[in-house]
This record gives C-alpha cells, sequence and structure tokens, in this order.
C-alpha cells in the first residue's frame, strides 16, 4: 500500500501510513527538534529564525548534506518580517540556499511570513531550475493565484484556505504536518473531501509531483 507523503515535519512519521520528509534546521537544531537519523529522508537548510553569525560555514555544511541521497530539498529558507534579522541578509542566504538547491536539482521549501511582494521580488534572482514550494500555505486565494502564476507550488498543512486548497492544481501541490502531530493522512481525507477526489487519488498525485521535480530525478 503507498504511504501519504508528508512534505514538511518536524518529527518522525506519526503512523505507519505516512513517509515523512523531516526538517533539519542548520547550523544546530532549535530546543525541540531533533536531527534526522540516517537513512530518513530529509530537507535541510538555513530558517531565517536561526540565521548564523558566520552563513558562509553552514552552507558549506548544507552543500555537502544536498549530496546525501537521503536529502529530499532544501530548506526551509526564506523571509520573515517578524525576526529582527534584516530583509537583505534574509534574501541574500535565500537566494544563495536555491542556487545550492538548482545545482543539487532538488526542491526549495519556502518560508514566507508577510513578506510576499519582497519573495516575488527575489524570485527574478533564483534559478529557473530551483523549484519553490510554499510550505503551510494558509493564503487567501488571490495570493495563491499571485504565487501559482510565478511558478511557485504550494504544501497545505492543517490550517488553509478552502479556497485556495481547491484551485491549486494537482501538479502544483503537496500536503504537510509541520509542528502537528496529527498523521498526515487525516489531512488528506480533508483535503480529498473538498476536492471532490480520494485521498488515495491525493497521495499518487503528491508522490508523482515530488519524483518529477525531486531528487529522484536526478541523473
Amino acid at each position: 500500500m503507498e504511504t501519504f507523503l508528508n512534505l514538511h515535519a518536524h518529527r518522525p512519521a506519526a503512523s505507519s501510513s505516512e513517509t515523512v520528509i523531516r526538517n533539519h534546521i542548520l547550523p544546530l537544531p532549535p530546543a525541540g527538534h531533533e536531527e534526522p537519523e540516517y537513512g530518513q529522508s530529509f530537507s535541510a537548510g538555513i530558517h531565517p529564525w536561526y540565521i548564523p553569525a558566520h552563513p558562509e560555514e553552514t552552507l558549506k555544511e548544507l552543500d555537502r548534506l544536498a549530496a546525501s541521497p537521503f536529502c529530499k530539498a532544501i530548506g526551509e529558507a526564506g523571509l520573515d518580517k517578524f525576526v529582527s534579522t534584516s530583509l537583505s541578509l534574509q534574501r541574500e542566504l535565500f537566494v544563495r540556499q536555491a542556487e545550492l538547491a538548482a545545482a543539487h536539482r532538488l526542491p526549495v521549501i519556502v518560508h514566507c511570513v508577510k513578506a510576499w511582494d519582497e519573495l516575488l521580488s527575489a524570485r527574478k534572482d533564483i534559478p529557473a531550475a530551483a523549484v519553490c514550494i510554499i510550505h503551510g500555505f494558509r493564503g487567501k486565494p488571490q495570493l495563491a493565484e499571485s504565487l501559482l502564476g510565478k511558478g511557485f507550488y504550494l504544501s497545505f498543512g492543517f490550517r488553509f484556505h478552502p479556497q485556495s486548497l481547491t484551485l491549486c492544481p494537482s501538479d502544483r501541490l503537496f500536503f504537510e504536518s509541520d509542528e502537528d502531530p496529527r498523521p498526515v493522512d487525516t489531512l488528506y481525507r480533508t483535503a480529498a473531501e473538498l476536492r471532490s477526489c480520494t485521498p488515495e487519488e491525493l497521495s499518487t498525485q503528491c508522490w508523482e509531483n515530488l519524483v518529477r521535480i525531486g531528487p529522484s530525478s536526478k541523473k
């Protein structure tokens, strides 16, 4: 039986029905966030909340991790207006991580809080090969359409705008638990009702999306 893809989580799998891509925050996981175990699928990145004093060394470590066959994405990386770090530095590191992702043919898990205009502007400086996925998207349909129009993918968590979920094309769609302890298949069941399909159909589509844009497409 095919498991449900959990694109982004800060925990191990909550049940045997899900496959988790567990997030690894660099340079050191904050309290309550453990490093993924060897052999576990993971994403890794410099979160805008935890930008280190010497990011060059951390970028080198990220480049090393990105070469792992277990690394499925870079991130979460992005822009956040609620932190004291300057947006210019956040943008620089976001673009650098996206460039690294493109070099490794990995997608980027994007964290964005109240900085949508800045994110759309930064997208112009990111290689086209870097597929960007907005993680935990809760925005209104107008914002969803704007992001989709610029090539972004949307990953929905347990809190979402129903209209944004229903308008998102199937080939740009992912689901995640993030910090939520519930198994992600419960989210798939809720989403499937809104999209008039089965949870299994959604699951198959999300796996196909990851295969198309993710590390399995590496040559």
